[in-house]
């Protein structure tokens, strides 16, 4: 509750990120594809579906913000649409804390797991990113909430064989394999509809234009009988609509299900369709699945979450966990399908390529690191991981190695500890070794960070088993605390540009590493722009356009001098970031009028440059 307050407190303070208004749009027109494809009606594949490189994000999130801002529009007066979206994100932010208490609470106790929430929304970099961010923390809290309703999912697993034993549960096991492959193969009919079609096209068209002696001539003639022929395209539509596949697995699946009966009766037992699991874990199953399905729908990392859902499920429990983990992955690609529209009309072969461009997605730019500008194919290896260490609060980092140690030490739950470790090492060993593209820090990284709070949990309690007066605990606990909540209060609203003592703080990292590479400050340019520019007036902005502008003010974004030459308007003032020391070099004679600062360190300018 708190939370919610605070959202509504300071949710208006924000200035919008670069890339958040594409976004936006993104998400009007991916509404716009649910409403009219549950409608039965035709979308505009430039519209709704082919809308630049963010048909490569999932759009499930944005879609339904977008449909919340309009909700919310009329009834939040004096916000604009910008500022409702970064409430909208604040409060999604709360599903991962609820995550992250039920998370921890598989480590340690609930006091502690308590902690760990407080201790991660205080981190100045993740309440920043939890307004701004519209991309990373929601796949952030979906991947944190799939990976936590997937544990507990097999806890229910387990605990359903331990109360009643596999023998006595399900007498003939392949049974619940089988149905469960079937079920599987049944969802791949739609989500390899693209992949099945082309090969009912190969096969068509091969039989058709083969000899009339040939075999595969006899079998055409057979099929499509001795009238003339049609085009072969009439062939492959009324082949591929007949569905045989489906109905195929649909027979499969009754003549098991009679099998079981033939079984259970000549065996002597009163026939009972068992497959094995009780109400509690259909329950779980259909909300992991869900979970992990709309979570792919928001970005396609996602199905690590699974994986390592898989990975876990079969080291406790087995080969008798595949088939919930089957029905579990179906469920899951089935729902993704469902709200994922770039992947409607062919789903296999987009997907595909959906993760060859989110392996190495394009970004030309440059990145400033230790003090140098480098292109993101050039980092040094340890990029993300020296990011981590310098953005979180360093008790969360001494906390986090404390963890880790008693883990190794002391060997208990380290099924459950290989999960976290996993989770963290998998993405950034993988990221090393593609070489994928990192930018903006490492806000597309922020997925790996709550394995290391919930470490930082098991460390804390480490650390109190040497505490015993109740005050010196609570004291230790509000000292781990203390430097993100300063962070948090200092910053604001530029949270997200924190850095820990290992660097000499945000003032310290000025030059050296990114800041506001968002942009955000010029919101608070733009308020200087309010109170003095004359009325209609067109103003500058460097790299993008901001929000909270006069209305009666005209921004244009631009790159670079060059961009203004063939425009014939006279322009008041300039906002101009200093990311890459551009309030240096662009529009150098124009005299500075206003600086944006924050923790020491300058993140924007305004010049003056006409009346």
């Amino acid at each position: 509750m708190f939370n919610l307050v605070l959202g509504l407190l300071i949710g208006s303070h924000y200035g919008q990120t670069w890339d958040e208004p594409s976004f936006y749009i993104y998400g009007e027109r991916s509404y716009e594809a649910y409403t009219l494809g549950l409608a039965g009606k035709p979308l505009t594949p430039e519209r709704h579906i082919f809308f630049l490189d963010l048909r490569y994000y999932g759009p499930f999130y944005t879609a339904l913000g977008w449909k919340l801002v309009n909700l919310l529009g009329p009834l939040m007066k004096g916000w604009g649409d910008m500022d409702i979206w970064h409430l909208i994100n604040f409060f999604h932010f709360q599903i991962g804390l609820v995550s992250m208490y039920f998370l921890a609470k598989r480590f340690a106790r609930s006091w502690t797991a308590f902690f760990v929430v407080l201790l991660f929304e205080t981190q100045p970099l993740l309440f920043g990113h939890a307004f701004i961010n519209p991309k990373d923390v929601p796949f952030s809290t979906f991947l944190l909430a799939s990976v936590t309703a997937g544990l507990y999912m097999t806890d229910a697993m387990r605990t359903r064989q331990s109360r009643v034993g596999q023998p006595a549960a399900d007498p003939f096991p392949s049974f619940s394999l089988i149905l469960a492959a079937l079920f599987g193969l049944y969802v791949f009919t739609y989500l390899g509809s693209d992949l099945i079609f082309s090969m009912i096209s190969r096969f068509i068209t091969a039989i058709y234009l083969a000899p009339a002696d040939s075999l595969l001539g006899r079998l055409f003639f057979a099929l499509g009988g001795t009238a003339a022929r049609l085009p072969v395209e009439n062939y492959i539509h009324k082949a591929a609509a007949f569905h045989l596949e489906r109905i195929i697995l649909c027979l499969a699946a009754l003549l098991t299900m009679g099998r079981r009966i033939y079984l259970d009766r000549k065996s002597g037992r009163e026939w009972k369709l068992r497959f094995g699991v009780d109400a509690r874990l259909v329950g779980l199953v259909l909300l992991a699945g869900i979970i992990l399905g709309l979570a792919t729908s928001v970005r396609l990392l996602a199905p690590f979450a699974g994986i390592l859902v898989v990975v876990y499920a079969v080291t406790k429990k087995g080969g008798n966990a595949v088939p919930t983990l089957i029905v579990y992955g179906a469920i899951a690609a089935f729902v993704s399908l469902l709200t994922w529209p770039f992947l409607w009309d062919s789903p296999s072969f987009h997907f595909l390529e959906a993760v060859r461009v989110m392996q190495d997605f394009p970004y030309n730019a440059e990145v400033r690191f230790m003090g140098d500008n480098i292109a993101p194919s050039n980092l040094p290896w340890y990029y993300v991981t020296f990011l981590v260490c310098v953005q979180v609060t360093a008790p969360a980092l001494v906390l986090s190695a404390l963890g880790l140690g008693a883990v190794y030490y002391r060997r208990e739950n380290i099924k459950d500890a290989f999960v976290l470790i996993a989770w963290f090492v998998v993405p950034l060993g993988l990221q090393v070794a593609l070489r994928s593209n990192v930018y903006d820090n490492f806000r597309q990284f922020l997925f790996v960070l709550p394995p290391l709070f919930v470490l930082a949990g098991v460390g804390l309690e480490r650390a109190m088993v040497r505490v015993k007066p109740p005050a010196m605990k609570i004291a230790l606990t509000a000292l781990c605390l203390l430097p993100g909540i300063v962070g948090v209060i200092n910053l604001h609203p530029y949270q997200y540009i924190y850095y820990n003592t290992l660097v000499g703080g945000v003032s310290g990292a000025e030059g050296d590493f990114e800041l506001d590479y968002w942009l955000t400050s010029y919101r608070e340019a733009g308020e200087y722009i309010n109170e003095r520019a004359s009325r209609d007036a067109n103003i500058l902005a460097w790299g993008s356009t901001y929000n909270g502008a006069r209305e009666d003010l005209d921004v244009y974004g631009f790159g670079s001098e060059e961009d203004l030459q063939a425009s014939s308007l006279a322009f008041e003032y300039a906002v101009i970031s200093t990311r890459f020391f551009s309030h240096v070099g662009v529009l150098p004679d124009a005299p500075v009028v206003f600086e944006v600062r924050k923790g020491g360190a300058l993140l924007a300018v305004v010049k003056e440059l006409a009346r």
